[in-house]
C-alpha cells in the first residue's frame, strides 16, 4: 500500500500552511494513492516523522514524498533528503522515494499568469513589466525555472519587460529590479510574489519593500499581485510529478544515496 506525504517549508504564521493542507485533501479526492498527508519541514507540525509513523500504523509499506517547494534549492537538495534518510532509518522495512520540486510545471506559469493579470484588473493597456519576486537560493542553477516561469508569464500576458528578482541569497534584490523594470520604460509593474505560503516573506517583508520602491518611482504605477496560495492548478502540477512513479521502488533506508524520482 502507498503513502504520499506532501512536505513543505512550514512558517511561523499559524495558517502558512494552509494551501498544502488543502492541495494533500484534493490528491487524496483524486485516488493517487490510499493516503495523501501533509507534513513540514520546519516550524510547523506535523513533521515528516510524525507522518510517516501514521501512515506506517496503517498500513503503509511504500512511502513517496512530494516536496511542496518551487525550486530545488538548499532545502530539496540537501535538507530534505537528510531528513528522509533519518526517517526512513525508524522504519527499515518501509520504501521512501523522493520525488521532483513543481519546477517549471506549465500549470504554474498558468497561476501566475492569473495572478499577474488580477492585479492588472481593468488597467488600460500600458507598457508594463514584470517582476517575478522569489526567495532565491544560494544554488545557482536552483533558479532556472524561475526564469522559465518568468518568460512564459510575459509572453503570454503581453509584457514588455520581465525580470525575476530576489528576497536573499542572489541578485538583483526586489528594488533594483523594480527600478531596472522602470529604466527599461514600463509605466506599469507586476510585482508577482512567486510564493506558495502565506508566511511572513508575503505578509509583510515583500508589501514592504514595493511599497519602499513605489514611492521612490513616483512615475510608475507598481502593484503587487497575490501570491500562489491554493489554487486546483497547484494539484494538477502536483500530481503530474507524483503520478510517474507513485508505483514504483526507489529508495531503501539501507542505500547510502536518496534518489530523486521524475
Amino acid at each position: 500500500m502507498q503513502g504520499i506525504v506532501l512536505i513543505g517549508h512550514g512558517s511561523l504564521r499559524s495558517a502558512g500552511g494552509a494551501s498544502m493542507i488543502r492541495c494533500a485533501a484534493r490528491l487524496r479526492e483524486r485516488g493517487l494513492a490510499p493516503w495523501v498527508a501533509p507534513a513540514f519541514l520546519n516550524y510547523s507540525r506535523p513533521t515528516l516523522a510524525e507522518t510517516a509513523a501514521r501512515l506506517v500504523e496503517r498500513g503503509a509499506s511504500r512511502i513517496w514524498v512530494q516536496p511542496y517547494f518551487l525550486i530545488a534549492g538548499a532545502y530539496v537538495q540537501q535538507d530534505l533528503p537528510a531528513l528522509v534518510r533519518r526517517v526512513a532509518a525508524h522504519h527499515p522495512e518501509i520504501e521512501f522515494t523522493m520525488g521532483e520540486t513543481l519546477g517549471d510545471h506549465p500549470a504554474l506559469a498558468d497561476l501566475a499568469l492569473a495572478r499577474a493579470q488580477a492585479a492588472l484588473g481593468q488597467q488600460a493597456p500600458t507598457r508594463r513589466g514584470l517582476l517575478l519576486m522569489a526567495h532565491g537560493t544560494p544554488l545557482p542553477a536552483a533558479n532556472a525555472p524561475l526564469a522559465e516561469i518568468a518568460a512564459a508569464v510575459a509572453r503570454r500576458g503581453g509584457f514588455a519587460q520581465h525580470a525575476v528578482a530576489y528576497l536573499d541569497c542572489n541578485t538583483p534584490d526586489i528594488p533594483t529590479g523594480l527600478a531596472e523594470l522602470a529604466a527599461a520604460g514600463a509605466a506599469q509593474i507586476v510585482a508577482l510574489p512567486y510564493f506558495l505560503h502565506m508566511g511572513r516573506h508575503v505578509a509583510e517583508d515583500l508589501p514592504r519593500l514595493v511599497a519602499q520602491t513605489a514611492a521612490a518611482l513616483p512615475q510608475v504605477r507598481i502593484v503587487q499581485a497575490q501570491h500562489l496560495g491554493y489554487d486546483p492548478r497547484l494539484v494538477d502540477a502536483l500530481a503530474a510529478r507524483i503520478a510517474p512513479g507513485v508505483d514504483k521502488t526507489s529508495f531503501h533506508s539501507h542505500h547510502p544515496h536518496l534518489q530523486t524520482v521524475g
